[in-house]
């Protein structure tokens, strides 16, 4: 429903406003920024594996491993010592700065394990075929890993002595005939595990892989490179184009998205996705009712990842071609309005409390979504914070300024978004 509110006295709009924004209709929101960073490499990474919030492994052609444990400012080698590690890696995993496996098919297919950051690896798997093309530690002890059929059984591999040993697991699914996987397209949500397989479906097992169905999905008539679920209902799989799921990948359906050529990667929590496609990267708040362009990394992205089970705002690192890497950090955006009402026009109200010490909150309302910088500059006109900068949904919204480490006078914030501007004083008294 939209709001009319010309004819409204700036006083009355101001009072509803913090009304509305002072109700329990509000949830979190977050900024997002990606940012390049130096990966030390050239080489095509075509795996990353966010640990947490400081530790990444990245993996990629001719046995490139890299990594940090300092939230990307640098990134190591993680193979210093070659000579164990055979042909291009596919995937990468790991538990901590010290622990990870990698996975290569040069002729056959081979697992490596390291336990001292990479400047140590050891062969822990080796088979003729059945290409291996994810590997996930669900803990310390007990992983799983994905190939290739052999003889028309999918190859699943099960360790339970951290990643030392790999059995099959004895009841992987049988495979179509010609059907193949692709590195980094599965997941493992226990008891629910996906993988994507060419052409065209979805292996789900609901039970640790006791039973396996599959699943097609329509209009993916080639390799799946990516599928990706938030939850036990709504997910995707991608590869030329994009199908969605609202079912747990019982069901899918075509989905429209925006770009053009593969979609590489995909991730996300709670209703919100994000995707690989080409340079770009593309998000949703709505569970992919609606998308938009948050990132340009300048040249083809293959795979990106967050960390598990993160609270609050996300973060992680999307990785490609010549060894770029960037990083997606989020922080708290304040609250925005989840009722259903949109306002009639772009309204900046004014900071309250003002003056202020040392916190304050700066309410706008939009008619439209759109790109949105609110930022904040003393009175020499330098930039001082920047409170957003990013796509927001219409509505009534709100954000926290902090301004601790800053000194008592008048600061100014302007709200930037489309072709309105507009700017406000205010005052911060220690």
């Amino acid at each position: 429903m939209k709001t009319n509110y010309q004819g409204f006295k700036n006083t009355a709009i101001i009072t509803f406003l913090l009304l509305i924004f002072c109700s329990d209709s509000f949830s979190q929101n977050c900024n997002y920024i990606w940012t390049p960073q130096q990966s030390g490499t050239t080489s095509l990474l075509f795996s990353v594996k966010a640990v947490n919030e400081l530790v990444c492994w990245t993996a990629g052609a001719s046995g490139t491993v890299r990594r940090t444990t300092n939230g990307g400012t640098t990134w190591l080698n993680g193979n210093p010592n070659p000579g164990i590690i055979n042909g291009n890696i596919l995937n990468i995993d790991a538990i901590d700065a010290n622990n990870a496996w990698v996975t290569t098919s040069p002729a056959g297919t081979f697992i490596y394990k390291t336990t001292n950051g990479g400047n140590n690896w050891m062969e822990v798997f080796s088979q003729p075929g059945g290409s291996i093309n994810g590997i996930n530690m669900i803990s310390a002890s007990n992983g799983f890993a994905f190939g290739d059929p052999i003889a028309n059984i999918w190859t699943i591999l099960v360790t339970t002595d951290g990643g030392l040993n790999w059995l099959p697991h004895p009841l992987a699914p049988s495979a179509q005939v010609a059907e193949v996987g692709f590195e980094n397209c599965f997941q493992v949500s226990l008891p629910y595990m996906w993988f994507g397989a060419f052409p065209g479906a979805v292996y789900r097992t609901t039970n640790n892989g006791v039973n396996w169905t599959r699943h097609l999905t329509p209009g993916l008539l080639s390799y799946i490179f990516a599928v990706h679920f938030n939850s036990l209902s709504v997910g995707f799989a991608a590869a030329i184009s994009m199908v969605r799921s609202t079912d747990a990948g019982t069901t899918y359906a075509q989905h429209p998205v925006l770009g053009a050529g593969n979609i590489n990667g995909i991730e996300g929590a709670g209703n919100e996705f994000w995707y690989v496609r080409g340079n770009f990267i593309y998000r949703s708040t709505n569970n992919g009712d609606n998308w938009f362009q948050v990132f340009d990394a300048g040249i083809t992205q293959l795979h990106i990842d967050f960390p598990n089970n993160l609270s609050g705002c996300q973060m992680g690192w999307v990785v490609g071609y010549g060894g770029t890497i960037a990083k997606m950090t989020g922080t708290p955006l304040g609250i925005s309005n989840n009722n259903n009402e949109i306002p009639h026009e772009y309204i900046l109200a004014q900071n309250y409390p003002n003056p202020f010490n040392p916190t304050t909150n700066i309410n706008f309302a939009l008619p439209k979504g759109g790109a949105v910088e609110l930022k904040v500059f003393d009175i020499l006109g330098s930039e001082v914070s920047v409170l957003a900068n990013l796509y927001m949904e219409p509505g009534f919204h709100s954000i926290k300024f902090d301004a601790s480490d800053l000194s008592s006078g008048l600061y100014f914030y302007t709200l930037k978004t489309g072709e309105f501007i507009q700017t406000k004083k205010m005052v911060l008294m220690k």
